[in-house]
């Protein structure tokens, strides 16, 4: 953000965590009490980790457990003080051991979500409007596109029912997926998974494409590959042809051309104006001019290498990666770290994200008395829900919790 202050972020961020973090629906979506009524000690198992910021020295904090909802807010309030110069960046999420964690101890990881990753600068290849970090609505798209490939795939052919989809604060999304049965998945059974998942299509060299998406016809593909291409194709012209005008980019071109003439599409009129022209929509429109029977297999190559998802797979695979945990605040942007509506997602904004120094300045308009402590000096009480931008994303939240608890009627 521009004219960054460090010490009134730190400031606002104990004031975040002292009355606007959501640390009992943390707690509660942690536990899975439908799963573990009977085991008291499921979420004291969990690790946590912490990014800290002591005296401008950046401090990793791992295996931290905590046994309930106040200890983790003990936690996060000796650990954000101005007095000794000491401030919580972020907090991660680990997965749940055999036994409470703590450093230097042999530790078994048993469970822990499987967690998609997807950042925006991995689209760099083939948007215009932004580079690295940077985000904007018309390259947000691409993220919405995945949303809608991998929301069927998740749901219909897994048969997953429990997806908790946040934005990261910057540049990317998190899905949580959070059915009990993959939680307790191996390493083994998550990068099958993720494989399944992440054909080797988006960011891939086009020889690769071609391997991957080898038949002569579109019906002869994995269905999988159908239901993407088709969720995707509505959104090419606008997206990559309009918006970003990709296929003026000379890697996109080399890799076009190097799928067109393995297709046996490729002439050097073709050629010439591919490697000539800068306007993507010529481009497109000439190579759908085309006569050839593996036309709309090489339309499909191409329009998947611009869009289909690109997952970060080695966060996904193994149990004991940790990742940055719901309503975070992300350092860079202040953003907060929001979920949204997966089946919905075309709707979500980040760059309606709530901020830090909003939703602090917003807090500043509840009466003092009401922010005052509870008799345990480190409980505070939750004003979150007061706070109006806040409100629709921990309504989200708890909705979703809610689901997940409901039992099943047989």
């Amino acid at each position: 953000m521009d004219d960054f202050d460090q010490i009134q972020f730190e400031k606002n961020l104990f004031i975040y965590y002292k009355h606007l973090f959501p640390i009992q629906m943390i707690v509660e979506w942690l536990t899975y009490a439908k799963d573990n009524q009977p085991e008291k000690k499921y979420f004291s198992r969990r690790e946590f980790s912490f990014e800290k910021n002591i005296g401008g020295e950046t401090i990793y904090q791992r295996y931290q457990q905590f046994q309930n909802a106040n200890g983790l807010q003990q936690f996060l309030l000796e650990n954000n003080s101005l007095d000794q110069q000491s401030s919580l960046i972020k907090y991660d999420i680990g997965a749940v051991f055999d036994k409470c964690p703590k450093k230097g101890e042999k530790l078994k990881a048993l469970e822990k979500e499987i967690v998609i990753d997807i950042d925006m600068d991995a689209y760099d290849e083939v948007r215009t409007c932004c580079q690295g970090a940077k985000i904007c609505e018309k390259c947000w798209k691409f993220l919405q596109v995945a949303c809608e490939i991998l929301r069927p795939a998740l749901f219909q052919d897994f048969g997953l029912e429990h997806v908790l989809a946040v934005y990261s604060g910057r540049r990317g999304i998190h899905l949580w997926v959070c059915d009990s049965h993959i939680r307790k998945s191996t390493n083994e059974v998550r990068s099958a998974i993720i494989g399944y998942l992440n054909i080797n299509i988006g960011n891939a060299d086009a020889e690769e494409i071609i391997k991957e998406v080898k038949q002569d016809k579109i019906e002869y593909l994995h269905p999988s590959i159908q239901r993407a291409y088709f969720i995707a194709q509505p959104y090419f012209r606008q997206v990559i042809l309009t918006d970003q005008n990709s296929l003026k980019i000379d890697t996109v071109k080399k890799k076009i051309l190097t799928i067109l003439k393995q297709a046996k599409i490729l002439n050097s009129k073709l050629e010439n104006i591919i490697k000539e022209s800068n306007d993507s929509v010529q481009i497109w429109e000439t190579i759908c001019s085309q006569d050839s029977e593996r036309l709309d297999i090489a339309k499909l190559q191409i329009i998947l290498m611009c869009l289909y998802p690109r997952l970060d797979a080695h966060v996904s695979t193994t149990i004991n990666h940790l990742l940055k945990g719901p309503f975070s605040i992300h350092p860079k942007t202040q953003r907060v770290c929001v979920p949204f509506n997966l089946k919905n997602s075309s709707q979500f904004n980040p760059l309606d994200a709530p901020t830090l120094p909003n939703i602090i300045k917003e807090l500043a308009q509840i009466p003092d008395d009401q922010k005052k402590r509870e008799s345990d000096k480190y409980v505070f009480p939750f004003l979150g829900k007061q706070i109006g931008c806040l409100q629709p994303y921990f309504q989200l939240f708890e909705d979703f919790i809610s689901r997940y608890n409901k039992p099943k009627i047989s």
